[in-house]
């Protein structure tokens, strides 16, 4: 294949937006000298007369503003406020390359530039090659008509697009951002500023960036479908498109399949075709024998089969990228139960999974220089974490290869929206066009990853039109409707046909947002209580009475603090001010911290009492506290299939609802959720004088362990109870019921310690710590062993600690666990990775209260 790369250097100056493409030339002239931009008094920012700066694409021309100390980096201090000039200007990327006389030989010689933020005019060798509006699906054209020998030049002009439509915003009937005239453009939604982060225009190339020779026919779209595995025996099919350059006759054609396991070949396929011109669809099924079958997180291992192809027309042979598939069914259960309601469930290789994860969001708010480095760190946290699933929320971007690749290869499930969110949307014919254009696009590419397992239509969007309006406010007709309901289901249903479609997410019900149907977001049950509402921010048992209702969240969330080493990050050498003003910029608004300092006082703390040191101790405990308890009300009910915390990851630094932040650091809630979501795990309550225990085993080996239960009184050490013998199967759960341990309630908890390393302890304590007498513990480290690159550390306490912190003096160090109970003299262990100089156990201390000091209805 005859190729020529364009990523690398190019040249990039800023105009005044009134300079089109057409003046190109006046632009590229102006290349002598440095690129600056002058302000002083004048109303708006104007770029220098002369000279040009160096860009690295792909990338944002932001990267190049920042690294020439134009703009400062958007997301330290509060310097997003002084960047939204970046948004108002045209900007002019252009280089040179070379053509060689084998590339000029093929039939056709196609540029793809694989994503374009926003507005883009392509210019080649002077000539208008292409316009492009569209950042979620790449320009390719082919351009062999403007091309010679030697050296040639292209130039591209791109805008953010608000010039389109400005001031357009007549279909906003809501929108969570300040540019209602987001929803006419197709990029990224949160770049225009969410409630969750900033505004940061976006302007760059991103992806492929290449110029091809293609000749023949060349494979455009592949997927493998596993049809049903029975009987030791996978039956697949599989789907190839062919396109035969040559439109106006028909060749024949060749298709050679090959499919490999650990390199060992164990499929192939080879099939004579007559290729017309255009579009050919090939597909076939096969029977694959004692196939190894890919498995969610926990559930088993995530075995890939690669997938070889080409096609041979006319003697040129096109060779596919060889892809990563995985041979697995997944299905929705949507039935009914008895009582009317239905399910609401994920089975995979005819196992129910239940979905326990988070929403991704883009990975920086410059989403165009995330590395691929970034992407799979995250993916990584996030199995570490016991993921099973990810939902790729709407209002970012339909994420690069690498990043469902990486998901694939560890187990995590995805719930794709398409981008859309919390707005109206066009229903003109050019916005359906594009909007069919890009689901075409998505769908063909994301088809073949294992990790697919149900598409949903946007964010939000129909929850708004049937729950968030009354009266005279609400919306007479949901546009965007053509797309989500008709347009969509047609597209997902051709291209990834066994992958379930819904509208939107929330859906189901006679409502979008009906917890007893389908997937919910459950903000408007805390935001607006009743029978099953918060009586207080944020009461616990609230959570188990919110779970006896709830089939599957997808959003529900809490705020929680960063790590001081974050904070010191983003303040970028400014001394670090408790509640200053870059501070509050990072997320410290009024309403949230209302909501933060109430539930400290009435768990943890009082709130007048810290500092910033203290805040960001206890606020990041308070939300692992808050995920903890949610997660497990859920878990324990059979009938809660999955929940996805809001929010996984951030795109900037901000105090806010993710368990890992922008800087791939791991919040202090990382840890309460971690131990939350672990495959094999207990959940014990007390209940009406009994306690009710609930045993779960996702693995797919069966549990076998001796369960002590008994009750640990906060002045003295363990008082066994009862032993009795388990035994659970694999991907099964075990509840029963058993008399209260003897003990005092108010003086201590009742506690289950198993035999078996995969369960840890636990007790009946909830995180009401304020109420409870604890005692000083010491906690003591007893051994450390050191592992290849990481140390096993042994502790234990002499009385019971709900909370253990582990400090290494550098949040960045990765542990095993951290922020745990301890029960006394049961010893835990720890795996500390990193360059740890010293390791220091404490146990965090709680203030005792009475009630009336820390309770605070919420209104």
């Amino acid at each position: 294949m005859d190729r020529v790369n364009l990523q690398g250097e190019w040249r990039l100056r800023g105009e005044f937006l009134d300079v089109g493409p057409e003046r190109w030339s006046s632009v590229v002239s102006k290349a002598a000298g440095d690129f600056h931009v002058l302000k002083e008094d004048k109303p708006r920012h104007m770029p220098s007369r002369a000279g040009s700066l160096s860009a690295q694409m792909p990338g944002d021309v932001m990267q190049a503003l920042i690294k020439s100390d134009i703009v400062q980096e958007p997301l330290e201090k509060t310097n997003s406020r002084d960047i939204m000039w970046v948004g108002e200007m045209s900007w002019f990327l252009w280089r040179e390359f070379d053509v060689s006389e084998a590339l000029l030989a093929h039939e056709q010689v196609r540029l793809r530039l694989g994503m374009l933020d926003y507005c883009a005019d392509i210019i080649l060798n002077g000539l208008h090659a292409g316009h492009h509006e569209n950042a979620f699906r790449p320009f390719e054209q082919d351009v062999k008509e403007y091309l010679h020998l030697g050296k040639n030049q292209i130039v591209v002009r791109l805008t953010t697009g608000y010039e389109k439509h400005f001031p357009n915003d007549s279909l906003t009937f809501y929108c969570n951002s300040k540019f209602g005239q987001r929803v006419y453009l197709r990029k990224p939604q949160f770049t225009h500023g969410w409630d969750w982060c900033k505004p940061v225009p976006t302007c760059g190339i991103g992806g492929e960036m290449n110029i091809t020779g293609l000749s023949g026919a060349h494979i455009t779209s592949f997927r493998i479908d596993t049809l049903r595995v029975q009987n030791g025996v996978a039956r697949l099919r599989f789907h190839f498109e062919a396109e035969n350059l040559r439109i106006y006759s028909a060749d024949d054609a060749r298709l050679d399949v090959s499919l490999r396991l650990a390199g060992r070949y164990v499929l192939s396929h080879a099939q004579d075709f007559y290729a017309a011109g255009g579009l050919n669809i090939i597909e076939w099924e096969a029977d694959l024998p004692d196939p190894v079958l890919w498995w969610p997180n926990g559930y088993g291992e995530q075995p890939l089969y690669e997938a070889t192809a080409s096609v041979t027309c006319r003697s040129y042979t096109d060779h596919m990228e060889p892809k990563r598939v995985g041979v697995r069914t997944i299905e929705l259960n949507m039935d009914k139960y008895q009582d009317g309601t239905r399910r609401f469930d994920f089975y995979v290789n005819g196992v129910r999974v239940f979905c326990k994860g988070g929403n991704w969001v883009p990975a920086d708010s410059l989403y165009l220089r995330i590395p691929e480095s970034k992407y799979r760190a995250l993916v990584d946290e996030a199995a570490a974490c016991n993921f099973t699933m990810l939902r790729v929320w709407g209002g970012g971007l339909y994420e690069p290869d690498c990043f469902y690749e990486a998901c694939s290869e560890r187990g995590i499930l995805i719930m794709q929206d398409f981008m859309y969110a919390c707005a109206f949307y066009p229903e003109e014919s050019w916005f359906i066009h594009e909007a069919h254009q890009e689901a075409e696009y998505q769908t063909k590419r994301l088809g073949s990853q294992a990790c697919l397992a149900v598409w949903t239509g946007n964010n939000e969007i129909h929850e708004s039109y049937t729950d968030w309006f009354e009266g005279e406010l609400a919306p007479k007709h949901l546009y965007g409707a053509a797309i989500f309901n008709y347009l969509l289901p047609e597209i997902t249903r051709k291209n990834t046909p066994l992958t379930h479609y819904m509208p939107s997410s929330p859906y189901y019900g006679a409502k979008a947002n009906d917890m007893l149907a389908g997937d919910s977001h459950v903000w408007r049950w805390t935001r607006k209580p009743n029978e099953t509402g918060f009586s207080f921010v944020y009461e616990l048992e609230a959570f188990d009475r919110l779970a006896a209702k709830v089939r599957f969240s997808s959003e529900f969330g809490f705020y929680g603090a960063l790590t001081p080493d974050s904070v010191g990050r983003f303040h970028a050498g400014e001394p670090v001010e408790y509640l200053g003003d870059i501070w509050r910029y990072h997320g410290e608004h009024e309403r949230k911290r209302s909501f933060i300092d109430q539930a400290l006082g009435r768990h943890m703390i009082n709130p007048e009492q810290l500092d910033g040191d203290t805040y960001l101790l206890y606020g990041g405990m308070l939300q692992g506290v808050l995920y903890e308890e949610m997660t497990l009300a859920l878990r324990r009910h059979a009938h809660c299939s999955g929940q996805l915390i809001w929010m996984y990851n951030d795109c900037w630094p901000e105090t806010g609802w993710t368990v890992i932040d922008y800087y791939v650091t791991r919040k202090h809630s990382f840890y309460f959720l971690k131990r939350a979501f672990a495959p094999r795990r207990i959940i014990m309550r007390e209940v009406d004088g009994e306690l009710h225990i609930c045993m779960l085993n996702e693995a797919p080996t069966e549990a076998k362990f001796n369960l002590e239960l008994g009750y640990v009184s906060l002045a003295g050490g363990l008082r066994p109870s009862r032993t009795l013998k388990m035994s659970i199967d694999p991907h099964s759960r075990l509840e029963l019921t058993e008399a209260m341990p003897q003990g005092n309630p108010s003086e201590g908890v009742y506690y289950a310690l198993t035999d078996h390393s995969d369960y840890e302890p636990v007790t009946t304590l909830r995180g009401y710590y304020r109420d409870y007498p604890f005692q000083k513990a010491n906690v003591e480290i007893l051994h450390m062993e050191q592992l290849g690159e990481s140390t096993m550390i042994t502790l234990r306490a002499d009385a019971f600690v709900p909370v253990t912190q582990l400090q290494a003096g550098d949040d960045t160090i990765i542990m095993s666990d951290n922020f745990f109970p301890l029960l006394p003299g049961i010893d835990k262990r720890v795996t500390v990775r990193g360059n740890v100089q010293s390791i220091k156990a404490e146990a965090v201390q709680f203030i005792r209260a009475p009630l009336e000091t820390t309770y605070t209805p919420s209104h």
